[in-house]
């Protein structure tokens, strides 16, 4: 066991393994019976409190969680990367894993704050947006994307103590409606809707903000934990930039400062989005 806080790479790891576990039908003392260790080295296994991680292990877990392909080498990548190393992580995938496969990374955020400026964020996407973007992106199986993505919701704000949540949506946000007006209605209805929340803030960064213009949004996630260091993701087509990396995280949250500052206040940006919502009705 180390004292050393786990990087992001090694939570994920944990809870990929657990998943698979439980996927598989076995709890932590037939999975040790399996692999040769004990029940609570698995259950430090599955919360990264494992530094020194035998490759012959893990090979084990693998096998018996039927993990295989492109995944388990992905796992084997995690387990590789010292314990505490921090830096910059790129996955590719249709889908980034913290999105959708580890809900509860962001489960156990205490912070979390967004910038977005063409797409409004998962989070606070109501059914009928999500719908209609992954139509628009040609997703394989739009329904099951957008139970993940439900499920990604409820995950984090159905919880007991949820996250403090503050989402920066630059006007483009509000003004590209995908080519259809009448779902923007209800998914603006659905911000103001969701921004009654104690824990959820949104906030609008207007075109005419005094803001240097940006070509990328990010989130940061802020934990405040022993066994999970903050990190940063910035989303791409195919997958996400991870950064842990300390000098790093502390650029992109001075970025955050500035944003935040250009951006409306609550209260205006209510405003603002109400008087958006009366465009689209045609008021």
């Amino acid at each position: 066991m180390s004292s050393r806080t786990p990087s992001h790479r090694r939570v994920r790891l944990g809870i990929a393994l657990r998943d698979a576990r439980e996927a598989a039908g076995l709890t932590q003392a037939e999975a040790a019976r399996l692999i040769g260790r004990s029940q609570p080295w698995i259950a430090k296994m599955e919360s990264a409190q494992i530094a020194k991680l035998r490759m012959t292990d893990l090979d084990r877990m693998l096998e018996s969680y039927g993990i295989f392909g492109g995944k388990a080498e992905e796992l084997r990548r995690f387990a590789r990367s010292p314990f505490d190393q921090r830096g910059v992580w790129v996955d590719t995938s249709q889908a980034p894993a913290w999105w959708s496969e580890y809900q509860e990374v962001e489960r156990q955020a205490k912070v979390i704050k967004a910038v977005h400026l063409d797409a409004h964020d998962g989070l606070i996407q109501s059914e009928a947006y999500m719908r209609r973007q992954f139509q628009l992106g040609a997703a394989v199986d739009v329904e099951e994307q957008v139970r993940a993505r439900l499920a990604r919701q409820q995950a984090l704000f159905d919880q007991g103590s949820p996250p403090d949540c503050t989402f920066v949506l630059s006007e483009a946000c509000l003004r590209r409606h995908m080519g259809d007006p009448p779902m923007m209605v209800t998914q603006i209805e659905y911000l103001l809707e969701l921004s009654k929340q104690p824990y959820l803030t949104i906030l609008v960064l207007p075109f005419d903000a005094r803001f240097p213009a940006a070509t990328y949004g990010f989130t940061l996630m802020q934990f405040n934990s022993d066994t999970m260091g903050d990190f940063v993701s910035v989303e791409y087509e195919v997958g996400s930039a991870t950064i842990d990396d300390e000098d790093a995280l502390r650029i992109f949250q001075r970025r955050w400062e500035l944003i935040r500052s250009a951006a409306l206040g609550e209260y205006d940006s209510r405003r603002f989005l109400r008087r958006v919502l009366r465009e689209y009705q045609g008021n």
